[in-house]
């Protein structure tokens, strides 16, 4: 028996570190014991990790991975310092580095691996060879299979550093997106598939959605388009039915018996199949890669066939599961890599594994001969049994354990059985029939670790209990940990999770159907663009009864942001609960401490998870009012769980709805203050916050325009509860409740984060994302229930296709796609209604697209509905994009007068005053800033700006002077037309004082065919159609100053730069001056001084249209524009211009 001086000496050995042999011992014993249990429970749970979502939990395994390379280390040192001899430590030391190696064998990385784990296999490397060393200097009597042991670990080290990169390589994983991409193209020339021919109710026929196979093929570019394409003309494999390329509708349309179509009984491997096709899609968006529009089209089809029109909920659900679980385990686990060349990498990974099984098992024997313990040793034999033995016997039996059950983490996998039906189906039909084969497959469906891909949970979060909610100590803690705990809001805390209601998930897929089929109105379907958006239509909301419509719609239609709605919905939901609660007898007021203390432990161990109880099993000891009945139950559960749901995504997943950035933040913490500060303050109850509530709402009612205006969250929310409550009957008000949160789940779905849901898969996944998955997969990108201004606030810059030299044409539209003022205007409800106008908001449309499917921009009818107006452009010959500008500008106006006056229709005086005989004149014009450059090394816009303000007419012709010819002379400074090419008249130069530059000297004109920028009021040849010739009569001229100053300045400023002299007509060249591009251009000093105003005059570079070549018919055109994102690619920061090419 142990004194009090030996438990003390054991206990300050813990943390002083003694160095007494015994206590030594002891401490790498119970240490090494403690770590290698913990690592045996980490790596047990690690193919539930994703399952995990508990806080705690989550923290304490990330604390374990951060902490556990340096207590491995330390032990390693703590075994070859000892001062004693122990030939079980090398054992114990290989032991803790094989367990740390495998701790996280499944969730360890992914193929996209961006935080580059896949180097910690190196840092095993590392431990291995610290092993060795202990190995070495204490001469270990089983030293070879100690060795072997250690070199198998090695090699493995080596290999699943190796299998990263091969899975990255393969066609399969890493290259599978473009490959899918490029095999799903369509065209003329390429036969990989024909949409026409996709039929899913005749088993998939025609769907040729790649699923494995490829990997065995040849893959080669085809002509003309030199695109990718697989080559699966194998006759000799054909002749006998073979197929090595295994597609969707191979699996559908196998003849075999388990997956014969007749067959029920192979419908989960059908489904595992086309779950894991719909996958192989989805990761296009997720990586970035551009599908073709037809497959969206096929696609719905697919989906309303197959997974919503079948009625069947249970499989719909299983199907967008699986697709998930797959696209998860690519990002997060390993499982691409063991997989990475299909069965031959499997059986690679078990050989290694099993290889490893034997070597442990001979370690164990030769440690059974060989070991032979110290006689007299009380540090290693406790009441007869060595407790070192001991301790090796059950690490040697974990070993194998672990290697045991990784082998079956991997043969039981959905990747297994994946690749089992994928040989099942590559023969299209058999003679005789293989049972085994079929009783292999159908074994593997049964046997599973777990049967949960998802966790099948929602979080809840209830407005009206947490506002008043201050979580001091949690912000506490972040302050002491230097924010390792994360710091919490006001009056965000989150009520527990439940489980999805089975009635959900029929309610969900309902308003789907309902939604797609809207869009297979012959409106919509004609139109691609309309098809990209769900319609702004809540169908609860619209139905035979016009009144309900009339009195709700408000809530849905009008409110500003998606955050609004979910709020007040939310609040007039949890209304309409307190309502019933109380007409069930269910007590809302605040409880003493006691019957406080007492509910708050019955709530523990209670699934209660709403104020009236649904629990099916207390049914029976309800009283009769308590009850609810079987259809208000089920509209009541649906109503709550999404209601309470939607609102933890506003508070705790923001990036999942449609708002964008800081919005559901301000939002929330502004209702969060009005309701602590202001309406709720004091109401210590759900009781009296019911009858406070209710207060507002009668207020609000009486003054509805008001509260609107304000965007008051908490009255809306009073105000609509009341509403419900007031005009509704018990059935018709969660009749409204709960179809309205099932279509606004459908309508929150969609959005162009899908960053934030690839991330949310790694902690399991959200539901809302198996909802925005299937909408992706349909083409649907947004949801016009929400602002425009949030639908379209996003500008992507897409390539434009070159149809034979059309630059200049593709680079005035980059342009104009980049103006933000013009988008708001041809997506509002006044675009214009013409051919070209309608045509050029299809373009904005598609930029708009922040859900990235839409590709390369195809303008050609824009382009040919510009020549049929022009005869100046025809197809294949380039002209000026100045004069492009000017034409489109002109079309525009002819359709829709209104929207280019506003936004481009500028005025400016021009005041000439003779120098001579004082006579001045006052003109009114459209403002043309065709501007010549200064001859400075490097001018600014600002420096043409001056240049172009003020100048000296050498030769005025003076009407007042002129007695003969006074009324025939009305037009000035105009240019003369030789051979159809524009003339420098010498009497109509104008000039800069101090500038003797060749350009400076050029005409001012409203329109030249050269280069100039054209008059925006669609009067480009006004002045020449006005214009007479000059007359042999004789004229006095004076030297006259002139001077321009803008009066009206509009809200988009052209600004023309004359690049090229024509002092030689017919051998114009290109001037060589640089000009500076601010970003950003002040004209205060050139408004007119009666026309000012408080406004400032500051405009911001949008666009820059550059002409490279020695004519403006020859060379090309391209634009810099100023954009939100590229393709996918959004921009970081909106405070610093990000320009694209």
């Amino acid at each position: 028996m142990m004194d009090i001086q030996e438990i003390r000496d054991g206990v300050s050995s813990l943390f002083v570190m003694l160095n007494k042999e015994t206590f030594v011992l002891f401490r790498i014993e119970f240490l090494v014991v403690l770590l290698t249990l913990l690592f045996l429970a980490m790596f047990i749970m690690d193919i539930f990790r994703h399952l995990i979502r508990n806080t705690i939990m989550k923290t304490i395994f990330s604390i374990l991975d951060g902490v556990s390379d340096s207590i491995v280390l330390y032990l390693l040192g703590a075994m070859q310092t000892a001062k004693f001899t122990n030939q079980l430590f090398p054992v114990w030391a290989l032991v803790l580095v094989s367990f740390r190696y495998n701790v996280d064998f499944i969730s360890g990385y992914g193929v996209d691996d961006r935080h580059g784990r896949r180097f910690m296999e190196w840092r095993n490397v590392v431990k291995l060879l610290g092993s060795a060393f202990l190995n070495l200097s204490r001469g270990s009597r089983f030293a070879l299979p100690l060795w072997s042991l250690w070199a198998v670990h090695i090699v493995r080290s080596w290999y699943r550093f190796c299998e990263h990169g091969l899975a990255l390589r393969s066609i399969w994983h890493g290259n599978s997106s473009e490959v899918v991409a490029e095999h799903m193209r369509v065209g003329r020339h390429i036969s990989n598939w024909k949409p026409e021919d996709c039929k899913p109710e005749n088993n998939m026929e025609g769907y040729k959605y790649l699923i494995h196979g490829e990997t065995y093929q040849r893959i080669k570019l085809k002509k003309p388009q030199y695109v990718l394409f697989i080559d699966t003309q194998n006759y000799h494999q054909a002749e006998h039915g073979f197929s090595s390329l295994v597609t969707l509708d191979n699996i559908w349309g196998c003849r075999r018996h388990l997956l014969n179509p007749n067959n029920n009984k192979g419908n989960d491997q059908k489904d595992l199949c086309l779950a894991f096709a719909l996958s192989r899609l989805l990761r296009c968006r997720l990586e970035d890669v551009t599908l073709e529009q037809d497959i969206f089209r096929i696609n719905r089809k697919l989906v309303k066939t197959k997974i919503l029109e079948e009625e069947n909920t249970d499989r719909a659900f299983r199907v967008m599961e699986l697709q998930l679980s797959f696209v998860n385990d690519y990002f997060n686990t390993r499982y691409p890599m063991v997989f990475w060349h299909g069965f031959p990498s499997l059986f690679l990974n078990l050989l290694l594994s099993m290889v490893t099984f034997f070597v442990v098992c001979w370690l164990a024997v030769d440690i059974r001969k060989v070991y032979m313990p110290p006689k007299n040793d009380r540090a290693r034999v406790v009441h007869g049994f060595n407790v070192d033995m001991i301790i090796t016997w059950v690490f040697m039996f974990f070993m194998l354990f672990k290697e045991i059950w990784e082998m079956v983490s991997y043969l039981v996998s959905d990747w297994t059985r994946l690749l089992l039906v994928c040989s099942y189906a590559r023969w299209k039909e058999e003679r005789t029939r293989n049972r085994c084969m079929e009783g292999t497959i159908s074994s593997f469906f049964r046997s599973r670790i777990t049967s949960k891909q998802w966790h099948g949970l929602i979080d809840q979060y209830v407005f009206l209990e947490s506002y008043d909610d201050r979580p001091r100590f949690s912000n506490l803690m972040h302050k002491i940990t230097t924010g390792m705990v994360p710091k919490k809001d006001d009056g965000v805390t989150l009520r527990s999770a439940i489980n999805v209601p089975e009635c959900v998930k029929p309610a969900i897929l309902k308003k789907l159907c309902a939604s797609l089929e809207q869009l297979s109105s012959p409106n919509i379907v004609h139109d691609q663009e309309q098809s990209h958006f769900l319609p702004k239509v809540v169908t609860s909301l619209s139905g035979d009864d016009g009144d309900r419509r009339k009195r709700y719609s408000w809530a849905c239609y009008d409110l500003p942001t998606c955050s609004h709605v979910i709020l007040v919905w939310h609040i007039a939901t949890s209304l309409c609960e307190m309502k019933l609660a109380q007409d069930h007898d269910v007590d809302l007021s605040k409880h003493g401490f006691l019957r406080s203390l007492l509910s708050y432990f019955k709530s523990c161990f209670s699934s209660k998870p709403y104020l009236v109880d649904v629990d099916e099993k207390r049914k029976e000891n309800k009283k009769v009012n308590e009850k609810l009945t079987g259809k208000l139950q089920e509209m009541y559960i649906t109503a709550n769980s999404l209601s309470r749901y939607c609102a933890y995504l506003l508070v705790s997943k923001p990036d999942l709805i449609p708002d964008s950035f800081y919005v559901p933040y301000m939002v929330l913490q502004e209702t969060v203050t009005c309701a602590r500060d202001d309406i709720l303050k004091n109401c210590d109850s759900l009781l009296s916050r019911y009858a406070k509530l209710m207060e507002e709402a009668e207020k609000a009612i009486q003054d509805a325009d008001s509260v609107m205006e304000k965007e008051d969250v908490v009255r809306l929310g009073a105000k609509l509860g009341k509403e419900l409550i007031d005009q509704e009957n018990e059935e018709e008000c969660w009749e409204i409740l709960s179809g309205v949160w099932a279509d606004l789940l459908v309508h929150i779905a969609p959005t162009w984060n899908a960053q934030a849901h690839k991330e949310c898969l790694e902690s399991g996944g959200e539901f809302v994302t198996y909802i925005w998955a299937l909408l992706w997969h349909c083409g649907i990108e947004k949801s016009k229930l929400w602002p425009v201004e949030d639908l379209y606030d996003i500008v992507v810059v897409r390539g434009m296709q070159n149809n034979g030299n059309t630059c200049y044409f593709n680079a005035v539209l980059q342009s104009l796609l980049a103006l933000d003022k013009l988008r708001a205007r041809m997506l509002g409800p006044d675009a214009p209604t013409g051919k070209l106008g309608q045509e050029l908001q299809k373009l904005f449309k598609k930029t708009s697209n922040i859900n990235g499917t839409g590709g390369v921009l195809m303008p050609e009818k824009l382009f040919l509905n510009i020549c049929s107006r022009n005869s100046d452009f025809r197809p294949g010959v380039m002209e000026d994009s100045n004069n492009m500008l000017g034409s489109l500008l002109n079309g525009l106006k002819t359709e829709e007068d209104t929207m280019v006056e506003s936004l481009f229709h500028s005025k400016v005086v021009k005041h000439v005053s003779s120098k001579e005989c004082e006579h001045t004149s006052f003109t009114i014009e459209d403002l043309d800033l065709s501007l010549a450059i200064p001859p400075k090394k490097s001018a600014s816009i600002e420096d043409c700006l001056d240049l172009y303000a003020t100048g000296l007419i050498e030769d005025w012709h003076c009407i007042d002077c002129s007695a003969a010819s006074a009324a025939g002379n009305t037009s000035l400074n105009q240019d003369t037309t030789i051979d159809g090419q524009p003339e420098q008249s010498n009497n109509k130069t104008y000039k800069n004082e101090e500038s003797s530059h060749p350009a400076d000297r050029q005409t001012r004109t409203t329109y030249r065919n050269n280069g100039k920028l054209p008059v925006i009021d669609g009067n480009a040849n006004q002045m020449e159609q006005n214009h007479k010739k000059q007359k042999d009569e004789k004229k006095i001229c004076r030297a006259a100053i002139v001077q321009y100053r803008i009066t009206k300045a509009a809200p988009i400023l052209t600004i023309h730069l004359k690049r090229f002299n024509y002092v030689h007509s017919d051998r114009p060249y290109e001037l060589q001056e640089r000009v500076n591009f601010e970003d950003t251009l002040d004209i205060t000093k050139f408004i007119d001084p009666g026309h000012l105003r408080d406004d400032e005059y500051k405009y911001r570079l949008v666009a820059v249209i550059v002409h490279s070549g020695p004519t403006l018919c020859e060379g090309h055109n391209f634009a810099y524009v100023r954009a939100s994102q590229i393709g996918c690619q959004q921009q970081a920061s909106h405070d610093d211009p990000t320009w694209f090419c």
